[in-house]
């Protein structure tokens, strides 16, 4: 019997997350204050300062909307999810940002888990382990990780969040002396 299923996540707001969605309004509300009233107010008449200051004048509401949106962007890009898709013993981590864009982050057989367990058991990793955090944080209780080979990354950690039902399909396929605590 084939087994497929699907989980999403969502990345929790680090602090860090909220310091830079506060760095880019501040930058926006003054860019746009810069652009849609003081730009163009400004009367140079000399040389090339009046060009500017007229080029401006005519530009600075299209500037401030393109500020607008740019911000908009930039802080609904923030917004991460994560796919795991488990067909028969095979996980797709994908990364979605913003609804909007998708990308693989690795495909791995679960038969390929030299270890598996909860990650606040997790051991250390060397420098030349890549890890792949896909998890909704690293503080949730029900986070796993799973250290295998894979082609592309060498040695490798994923770090991921999957649901009882993934969890369930997912033992079926990892070797017992994979799993620790």
């Amino acid at each position: 019997m084939d087994v497929f299923l699907e989980q999403i996540v969502a990345r929790k707001s680090t602090g860090v997350d909220v310091v830079k969605k506060i760095l880019i309004i501040f930058a926006a509300i003054f860019l746009v204050f810069l652009f849609a009233f003081i730009l163009p107010g400004l009367r140079l008449n000399e040389g090339i300062l009046g060009t500017i200051g007229q080029i401006f004048s005519m530009l600075g509401l299209l500037l401030a909307a393109g500020v607008i949106y740019g911000t908009y962007f930039l802080i609904s890009g923030m917004s991460i999810e994560y796919e795991y898709i488990l067909t028969n013993g095979e996980i797709d981590v994908d990364k979605i940002i913003a609804r909007r864009k998708r990308k693989r982050l690795i495909t791995v057989d679960t038969r390929a888990f030299t270890e598996f367990g909860l990650y606040k058991s997790a051991p250390k990793v060397d420098s030349n382990v890549t890890v792949i955090m896909a998890c909704s944080s690293t503080e949730d209780p029900n986070t796993y990780y799973a250290v295998c080979d894979h082609a592309k990354f060498g040695k490798c950690m994923l770090v991921f969040n999957p649901n009882e039902k993934i969890l369930s399909h997912a033992k079926q396929y990892i070797k017992r002396i994979a799993w620790k605590a």
